[in-house]
């Protein structure tokens, strides 16, 4: 028998009774696949026009929408979602529960107390949640997890050759709820890198971490904390994570989680048929700034980056969302940009009109129990007596697509097409600085502007623990000209470069170098063993060159290993 070590007590995290009714007001993470359950969900109809266009959610949330999608239980059947989807909806309500730590035949506390080695072992290997160390009573809840990740990529084709490189993390989560208002979460990992370091660096997030970039360093680390207060129809947080805001699959022309995670201050309402977000944030200035464009704040200037969200659910039927964002630098915060409601367009205009300010609208239609029909519009500029004259100004992007669960009667086979178009000089900014990013990456849209895709996607859950996906896509580009390192023509085909005095008054579409690539991929995510994941993807590219009638062909792999124990 393993005794009760002393360690444990002055850990002072002994399992809880199973009577723990505190609330759970921390965060559930952007990258949990209960988002993508919950959403096909709303598209079945289980959860009437039901969103994941606003997340992360409190966790507490989570957990109310998965009870009431089992109190509708008999509807999954119908629906066509079968075992499958009952499997994973009780899969979800034994992790989400309130009372998750304390139940010794469904819970591991790698810290608590167990029968004997023997049954330690095997419970790291059984289907049981698992936990680093869990401790609640009426007052706190905390709940630690070990994570750890190994992986492997390889790239093999024309743009590097024949290269790898591995990547391990270790590090461990923090989080849980104070006296039933206070969320906490401390998140931090370190990796190291093995392997060919330019190939790993082409990793947007890894490109950007300032460890990883010190000279002969192969080491990065990654961090998210924060403090959430919620006052049960809403809450404020102060602090670092991943979040998304907007519509669409491919990614989100509004807010995604491509760049780093940054800290912001943060304020969330949700009453009845209403949502409400606000974030102010701080963000990072571009690595290596574009050249030519009008430089307006000193060099000591912060960037920062305000942003808010109204939405509204219809008749069960309908979601619709108006936002604004505008990126500003300035040496100490804006007031105007800090009143959450204030009217951020008229603002920028009333303080000279300097800063950069985006319009989004969107909208969700569930027109019949299986199907899902969404569209977004992004106005970055617009000028309505130049519209049609092909001005540079009129900055839009456009994405619409339609949801289908369930397709051919097929159980659990859903189906996705997507349509994305970002015009020229969308997201960018005449003002140095100015453009819609952090520490040089897109805080919107993955496609740069002056492009476009078309996407379809499978998606076959085969079991509550395997989930698969097939996607097809076809991009079109218009690269600026660039000789050596020198910009020859700008077409507005960089989110970091704006326009100049001297650039053409005129942006036709796909302009300058066209690049045109065909992406082939298939990934598959399972679970063999609760809370230890196996991720695989395999993506094939050919990049045409239709400027210079040259192609280059790629095959891309990555396998990951990775546990939250």
């Amino acid at each position: 028998m393993i005794g009760k070590p002393m360690w444990r007590i002055l850990l002072l995290f002994p399992l809880l009774c199973a009577s723990w009714t505190v609330a759970q007001v921390e965060h559930v993470p952007i990258s949990h696949p209960v988002y993508e359950f919950l959403d096909r969900l709303g598209v079945e109809g289980v959860l009437p026009a039901h969103s994941s266009s606003m997340v992360p959610l409190e966790r507490g949330e989570v957990s109310a929408l998965l009870r009431t999608a089992a109190s509708f239980r008999s509807s999954i059947a119908d629906v066509g979602g079968g075992d499958v989807e009952g499997a994973t909806l009780d899969k979800y309500l034994k992790e989400f529960a309130p009372d998750a730590g304390s139940r010794p035949g469904e819970d591991l506390v790698l810290l608590g107390a167990h029968e004997s080695f023997g049954a330690f072992i095997a419970g790291l290997a059984s289907q049981k949640q698992k936990y680093l160390v869990a401790y609640a009573d009426s007052f706190i809840t905390i709940y630690g997890e070990l994570l750890g990740s190994a992986e492997y990529r390889s790239l093999n084709g024309d743009s590097r050759g024949d290269v790898d490189a591995t990547l391990g993390t270790i590090g461990g989560r923090f989080r849980g709820t104070i006296a039933g208002k206070v969320g906490y979460l401390l998140q931090s990992t370190n990796g190291v890198l093995l392997g060919n370091r330019t190939f790993a660096l082409s990793d947007p997030r890894l490109a950007t971490n300032v460890k990883l970039n010190e000279p002969n360093s192969r080491n990065f680390d990654v961090t998210e904390a924060y403090l959430r207060y919620s006052f049960g129809w809403g809450g404020v947080q102060f602090g670092r994570e991943f979040a998304s805001q907007g519509v669409g699959y491919s990614d989100r022309l509004m807010l995604s989680d491509n760049a780093p995670a940054f800290d912001a201050l943060g304020l969330s309402v949700h009453y009845k048929a209403f949502r409400f977000q606000y974030l102010h944030a701080s963000l990072l200035k571009d690595p290596s700034p574009a050249v030519g464009l009008l430089v307006t704040e000193p060099a000591e200037a912060n960037k920062y980056l305000a942003l808010h969200r109204f939405q509204f659910s219809l008749f069960d039927r309908l979601n619709v969302a108006a936002s604004e964002m505008v990126i500003y630098q300035r040496l100490t915060p804006e007031y105007a940009y800090l009143l959450p409601v204030n009217f951020f367009k008229s603002a920028e205009h009333s303080l000279r009109d300097r800063d950069n300010a985006l319009l989004v609208f969107d909208v969700e239609y569930f027109p019949h129990p299986g199907y899902k029909l969404y569209g977004t519009w992004l106005i970055d500029d617009i000028d309505f007596k130049r519209i049609g004259t092909g001005w540079w100004g009129n900055e839009f992007g456009w994405q619409g697509g339609a949801y289908i669960a369930n397709i051919a009667g097929l159980r659990n086979l859903d189906a996705i097409v997507e349509y994305t178009r970002i015009e020229p000089y969308v997201y960018s900014n005449r003002e140095a600085g100015n453009d819609y990013s952090h520490s040089g990456i897109g805080l919107g849209h993955r496609l740069q502007p002056n492009s476009d895709e078309m996407l379809g996607e499978l998606r076959f859950r085969v079991s509550s623990t395997l989930r698969t996906r097939l996607h097809y896509s076809y991009q079109r580009h218009g690269e600026n000209v660039i000789v050596g390192d020198s910009l020859v023509r700008n077409v507005g085909g960089s989110l970091t470069q704006g326009h100049r005095s001297s650039d053409s008054e005129t942006a036709p579409f796909l302009d300058g170098e066209r690049v045109d690539t065909h992406r082939l991929g298939i990934r598959a995510d399972y679970e063999p063993i609760t809370d230890l994941f196996v991720t695989g993807v395999v993506d094939w590219t050919n990049a045409h060159d239709v400027t210079a009638a040259t192609s280059r062909r790629d095959l891309a792999l990555s396998l990951q290993l990775r546990i939250e124990y």
